[in-house]
């Protein structure tokens, strides 16, 4: 499997910030370069691009800290992952509409640093008729009372749906498609990247999906990124 760094751009232009999101998938810089600190980025950079909204602990601000199995919210991907790495995912895939873009500030990369990783949706060059089968195939996403049924895609929809932590699969077609991704995500590569204290990533969070680690990373407990979602 084929990796890539992404870049660090030091010179941040904010009256552009979410059009360079929207072209690229994803944008890397630094608070400092771009005008904050740590205490003020998260949300005053997700303020350029729309306006953000609170997760599930109810915060504009919510701290991602690598979590063992036994501790980890039910909710989370960590109560099936624990310290290991994440799967590709969409966040929010349990809302109707999830946030459109997602803010992360590294406040400590940990003492085991391990990276983020990005694919773009395009990037995994379905067919037409792999595309056919992921708006076809039924899942059954999970958000307590306000549960619903959908596809990974859908021609009626502008963004991708994908978060196995989430979504039940409702049959084999199903099953099939989520393994589909995986497998060509697989193939084509992923995106690496690798955090030190202050960086920012931005992301296209319809058209991109990101993850934790490589198969054998194991992320450490002082690791700590701030997200910031933006609907």
């Amino acid at each position: 499997m084929q990796t890539n760094s992404a870049p660090t751009d030091p010179i941040v232009n904010i009256n552009n910030l979410g059009d360079r999101v929207l072209r690229d998938g994803w944008f890397k810089s630094t608070v400092t370069a771009m005008g904050h600190d740590m205490h003020s980025a998260p949300e005053n950079i997700a303020q350029l691009l729309g306006n953000p909204i609170a997760g599930r602990s109810g915060q504009k601000i919510e701290p991602l800290i690598p979590t063992e199995q036994a501790k980890a919210n039910a909710k989370s991907l960590s109560v099936v992952h624990g310290l290991g790495a994440f799967p590709m995912h969409t966040d929010g895939a349990h809302r109707l509409q999830p946030p459109r873009f997602v803010v992360l500030v590294c406040a400590s990369p940990g003492t085991s640093p391990i990276p983020t990783t990005l694919i773009r949706f395009r990037d995994l060059q379905m067919s037409a008729s792999e595309r056919s089968r992921l708006e076809a195939a039924p899942f059954l996403v999970r958000n307590g009372r306000s549960s619903f049924y959908s596809t990974i895609c859908s021609r009626s929809r502008p963004f991708i749906r994908h978060d196995a932590g989430c979504m039940m699969p409702q049959g084999t077609e199903s099953e099939a498609s989520g393994k589909l991704i995986a497998q060509r995500a697989g193939e084509v590569g992923f995106t690496l990247v690798h955090w030190r204290t202050g960086d920012v990533l931005v992301i296209d969070n319809w058209t991109v999906l990101h993850g934790r680690g490589l198969r054998v990373s194991k992320a450490s407990s002082d690791r700590k990124l701030l997200r910031v979602s933006v609907q």
